[in-house]
C-alpha cells in the first residue's frame, strides 16, 4: 500500500468517525437486540485484553525466531504507543460508555475508563497493520483478527460504533508514521518497500537477504 493511500485511509477513517457518530445510539441498540445467548460467554472471553496480548506476543515471537529484530520490536512498541495515545484521548474527550448514557441499555461487561476511542480496536489494528507489512501472507488472518476484536467491543456494549472507527483511525495514523520512520531499517519479504509508491518515499529501503 502506498504512503498516500495509507494517509488517505487515515483521513477516511476520521471522516467515517464523524459520519457514524450521530447513528451511535441506533447501532448500539441494534447490537443489544441481536445478541445470541449462547455466544455471549465466548465473545466476553474473546474481548479480554489477554487476547490482544497473546496476538502481539505470537507475532513478535515469530519475527524474533527469524532474527528480524527491528520488526519484532516494532510490533509491540507501535501497539503500545497507539494504546498510550488512545488512553490520553480518552481522558481528554471523556466520552461516557453506551451503558452509562443510553436509557435502559444493558452491556455484558463494564470498563473504568472513557469510551472514545476504543483501545482494544486501535491496539488490534495497530498490531495487525504492522504485521500485515512484515508478514504479507498472513494479512487476511491479521485483518480478520482485528475486525473481530472491533466487533466484540460493539457486541458486549462497551463502545459506540464511532469509538471503533476512531480506534481504526488512530491505528492507521500511528502505523503509517512508524512505517515511514523505520522504512530504511527493516527487512521485508520479497524485497519490496513499505510504501509501493512512485513519489520517492520508498527510496533507501534496505533489501537485506
Amino acid at each position: 500500500m502506498s504512503f498516500r493511500l495509507r494517509v488517505g485511509a487515515f483521513v477516511g477513517a476520521c471522516l467515517l468517525t464523524a459520519i457514524v457518530w450521530p447513528a451511535d445510539a441506533r447501532v448500539s441498540n441494534w447490537f443489544e437486540d441481536h445478541r445470541v445467548g449462547g455466544l455471549n460467554s465466548a465473545v466476553l472471553a474473546a474481548t479480554s485484553a489477554w487476547t490482544l496480548g497473546i496476538f502481539v506476543a505470537l507475532g513478535t515471537g515469530w519475527l524474533a525466531s527469524r532474527k528480524r529484530w527491528i520488526e519484532a520490536g516494532a510490533v509491540p512498541v507501535v501497539t503500545g504507543v497507539t494504546l498510550g495515545i488512545g488512553s490520553l484521548l480518552k481522558v481528554a474527550i471523556g466520552r461516557r460508555r453506551p451503558y452509562e448514557s443510553l436509557q435502559d441499555f444493558v452491556a455484558l461487561t463494564t470498563a473504568d475508563d472513557a469510551s472514545f476511542p476504543s483501545n482494544h480496536t486501535s491496539g488490534a489494528f495497530a498490531a495487525c497493520l504492522m504485521l500485515a507489512v512484515f508478514v504479507p501472507r498472513g494479512r487476511p488472518l491479521f485483518v480478520a483478527f482485528a475486525a473481530f476484536i472491533a466487533f466484540t467491543r460493539l457486541y458486549v456494549g462497551v463502545h459506540y460504533a464511532s469509538d471503533i472507527c476512531g480506534g481504526l483511525a488512530l491505528a492507521l495514523g500511528t502505523t503509517t508514521a512508524a512505517l515511514y520512520v523505520i522504512r530504511d531499517r527493516v527487512v521485508r519479504p520479497g524485497g519490496k518497500p513499505p510504501f509501493d509508491s512512485p513519489c520517492g518515499l520508498a527510496q533507501g529501503w534496505s533489501h537485506k537477504p
